[in-house]
C-alpha cells in the first residue's frame, strides 16, 4: 500500500545535486504493464479486479500519482465506478478494452480507475466539478486532472469513438498550450470554490425563516403526483427527501399535499418495476418515470435507507402493507447479501448476470416461468398477478410486477381474496426457489457506513422476534469496529491500512445507527455515540468547515460548513443533530457545538431538497 510510502518530494529534500535527481527518477519510474495488473488484480475492491485484464495501464489512487504525473509532464485520466453499475460495464468492453483507447490512455495519460465506494470523498468532489463545469453527472465518471491537481474536463458514459475524441481533444489542447490550459483549470477552480464560500454566506434571519418554505414549494415543483417520486424522466427513489418529508408530517409541520404524494410513491415503488417483488429489494432506480424499468444495480445502502422509510411510514400511515415491504427489504438483505461472517454484508449486487446480461436473474422467459410453477394448482393466477404474460418487458424476458387489486384477480380466477392471496404467496416461493439457483456476482466489501444505515433501520424492527437477532448481531459487530474511533476502518474487519481510513461519512452513519438500535432497544443513549462524535470534530471539523477526509487528494476537495445529501444522508446534518442530542453527555460536544456557526447559507436557499434534513434541524418550523 501506498499509505505508508515516504513521499518522493519529501526524500528527494534530504538528498542533494544531481543525486536528488536520480533518486527522483527512479522513484517516480512508472510501473510497468505487468506490475499494474497484478495490483489491480490484488485489489479488496472487485471493480478493480474487472478492470485487471484491461490493456489500458490501470493504476490505483494515491495522492503521490500528482508527482509521478508532475514529474511525466501528463495528466490523469480518474475513472470512476463501482462493480454493479450496468453502464461501468458497457464502458469497459467498449473503450477500457479497445486498443486504441488503450494506446491513447497509456500514452497521454496517467489512467486511474478508482471504486467510487472506497474513495467517495474524491468520487463525489469529481462528480461536483462535472456537474458544475457540464450540468450532468453519474457513472462510470471519467474526469482529467492536470499535474497541478486541477480538473479540467470530463465525461460520463460514451460510446468509444465520442471517448476517442474526447481525449484527443485534451491531448491537443496540452500539446498546443498546456499552459493556459493549466491556468484555465487553475482559475476555474479558484471560481468554484469562491463560488462556494459565497454559498455559505449565512442567510439573513428573515431568509433563514423562509426556508421551510422554500424546501416545499422546491419539492412540489419537482413531484410527481400521479407516478410518484420526484422529476419526470429517470427517477432515483431519493431516500433522504423522503424521510425529510415524513419526519417533517410526524412533527405536524408538513405541507398539505406531503401525505398524498408519500402515499402515492411508496406505493408505486413497491409495485412497479424498482422493486423486486418476488425478493424483496430496491434496485437503485429507473429509466423512465413510472419506474417501470430499472436498472438492476441493487445496493446496500438503498435498502437500508427504503427499509426505513417504509416501516416508519407504515407506523405514521397505518399501512401494513408498507410494513411488509420494509421488513421484505430487510429479509433480502439477510438472505441474498449476508456474508460469511455474522453481522457483516456485501455492498452490492451487479445489474450484469454471470452470462453477461442486465437483469438477467431478474427476468423470465415463458419456459422458465412453466417450469418454477410445475405443479402449482393455478399457474395462471400467478403469471396475471405478477404480469408475466402478453409482451415481453425486457430483452431477457419479463420483470414481475405487482399489476392490479387482488379481488379482481380473484374474482377473475374465481376464488375467494384470501385463497388467491395464499396461492399468489407460494407462486412467489416458488419463483424465487428457482431463482435463487442462478446465483448473482456480489461486490463483498463490507462498508462501515453503509452498515451504519442499515442498523438504522433495524433499529425500526427491535420489537420484532424474527428480525431482532439481526439487527443485535450487526450492533455487536460495529460495536466492536468502534471501540477505538481514532482508527476506526473504512471496512469492517480489515485495518485502515488495508482498507483505507473511514471518512466523515462513515462515522456519521455508524455513530447515527448505534444511536437508533441503542434508543430502540430501551437502552437509552449510547456512550459509544459520543466518542464517535467527539473524534468525528476532532479529525473533519476545521475554521473552514467540515472535510470528507482528514487530508484532501486534491487541492479543489475544501470543508464545507454543510454538506448535501442527494442519494445519501448529509454526514454534516447527521453529525449536528446527534451532537446537540449528546452535548449534555460530552463537554467538548458541547463546547464544539456552542462554537460552531449553524445559520444556513445561500447554497441551502438554492437547493434546498438536497439540505432538507438541516433546515428541519435548525429552523424548527
Amino acid at each position: 500500500m501506498t499509505h505508508s510510502m515516504i513521499p518522493p518530494r519529501r526524500l528527494v529534500s534530504r538528498l542533494g545535486g544531481g543525486l536528488a535527481a536520480v533518486v527522483l527518477a527512479l522513484t517516480l519510474a512508472m510501473p510497468s504493464a505487468a506490475e499494474t495488473r497484478a495490483a489491480l488484480e490484488q485489489s479488496i475492491s472487485p471493480y478493480l479486479r474487472l478492470h485487471a485484464g484491461d490493456p489500458v495501464h490501470w493504476r490505483e489512487w494515491s495522492p503521490e500519482l500528482l508527482e509521478e504525473a508532475r514529474h511525466a509532464n501528463r495528466p490523469l485520466l480518474i475513472s470512476s465506478g463501482y462493480y454493479a453499475c450496468h453502464w461501468c460495464h458497457v464502458m469497459q468492453e467498449e473503450s477500457f478494452q479497445d486498443e486504441g483507447i488503450a494506446e491513447r490512455l497509456n500514452r497521454d495519460f496517467i489512467p486511474v480507475k478508482i471504486d467510487r465506494e472506497l474513495h467517495t470523498a474524491l468520487d463525489h468532489y469529481l462528480i461536483e466539478f462535472l456537474r458544475a463545469t457540464r450540468g450532468i453527472a453519474g457513472w462510470p465518471l471519467n474526469v482529467v486532472v492536470l499535474p497541478t491537481g486541477d480538473a479540467v474536463a470530463g465525461v460520463v458514459y460514451a460510446p468509444r469513438d465520442d471517448f476517442a475524441r474526447f481525449l484527443d481533444g485534451i491531448s491537443e489542447q496540452r500539446r498546443r498550450d498546456g499552459e493556459a490550459l493549466a491556468a484555465l483549470a487553475r482559475a476555474a477552480r479558484l471560481e468554484l470554490t469562491e463560488r462556494l464560500r459565497t454559498g455559505e454566506e449565512p442567510l439573513s434571519a428573515t431568509r433563514a425563516a423562509r426556508l421551510p418554505q422554500a424546501l416545499w414549494t422546491a419539492m412540489e415543483r419537482e413531484a410527481d403526483f400521479l407516478a410518484g417520486g420526484f422529476g419526470d424522466q429517470s427517477k432515483f427513489p431519493r431516500a433522504p427527501e423522503l424521510q425529510a418529508l415524513l419526519q417533517a408530517r410526524e412533527e405536524g409541520r408538513a405541507p398539505p399535499w406531503a401525505g398524498e404524494f408519500l402515499e402515492v410513491t411508496l406505493d408505486e415503488m413497491a409495485r412497479a418495476g424498482l422493486r423486486d417483488v418476488l425478493g424483496g429489494g430496491f434496485f437503485r432506480y429507473s429509466e423512465t418515470p413510472d419506474w417501470g424499468r430499472p436498472h438492476f444495480e441493487i445496493m446496500l445502502e438503498d435498502q437500508a435507507q427504503l427499509a426505513r422509510v417504509y416501516l416508519r411510514a407504515a407506523r405514521e400511515f397505518e399501512r401494513d402493507d408498507w410494513a411488509a415491504v420494509g421488513r421484505d427489504a430487510l429479509e433480502f438483505v439477510l438472505r441474498d447479501m449476508a456474508l460469511d461472517t455474522p453481522g457483516a454484508y456485501a455492498s452490492a449486487l451487479s445489474a450484469i448476470d454471470e452470462a453477461g446480461r442486465e437483469g438477467g436473474a431478474y427476468l423470465w422467459t415463458q419456459e422458465q416461468v412453466e417450469a418454477a410453477l410445475a405443479g402449482h394448482p393455478e399457474p395462471g393466477l400467478v403469471r396475471a398477478w405478477f404480469g408475466l404474460e402478453g409482451a415481453l418487458q425486457f430483452d431477457y424476458g419479463y420483470l414481475p410486477l405487482e399489476t392490479g387489486r387482488l379481488d379482481a384477480i380473484a374474482e377473475r380466477f374465481d376464488l375467494e381474496p384470501e385463497a388467491a392471496s395464499a396461492l399468489i404467496e407460494a407462486g412467489r416461493r416458488a419463483l424465487r426457489a428457482d431463482r435463487e439457483a442462478r446465483g448473482l456476482p456480489r461486490d463483498e466489501k463490507p462498508l462501515t457506513g453503509m452498515h451504519g444505515l442499515l442498523l438504522s433501520a433495524f433499529a425500526e424492527v427491535a420489537d420484532d422476534p424474527e428480525l431482532a437477532p439481526a439487527g443485535a448481531a450487526l450492533a455487536a459487530r460495529l460495536q466492536a469496529a468502534a471501540d477505538d474511533p481514532e482508527a476506526l476502518s473504512l471496512m469492517l474487519d480489515l485495518p485502515p491500512e488495508v482498507a483505507g481510513a473511514a471518512g466523515l461519512s462513515d462515522y456519521a452513519y455508524l455513530a447515527q445507527g448505534l444511536h437508533d438500535w441503542s434508543v430502540a432497544t430501551g437502552d437509552g443513549p449510547d456512550a459509544t455515540v459520543a466518542v464517535l462524535l467527539e473524534a468525528a470534530w476532532s479529525r473533519f471539523r476545521d475554521a473552514d468547515g467540515w472535510q470528507a477526509l482528514e487530508e484532501r487528494p486534491l487541492p479543489g476537495m475544501v470543508a464545507q460548513r454543510f454538506q448535501p445529501a442527494v442519494h445519501r444522508p448529509s454526514p454534516t446534518t447527521r453529525i449536528l443533530a446527534l451532537t446537540q442530542a449528546y452535548a449534555d453527555q460530552s463537554a467538548a460536544l458541547a463546547e464544539r457545538l456552542e462554537a460552531s456557526d449553524l445559520r444556513p447559507g445561500q447554497a441551502v436557499e438554492t437547493t434546498p431538497q438536497e439540505h432538507a434534513g438541516l433546515i428541519l434541524l435548525v429552523t424548527g418550523g
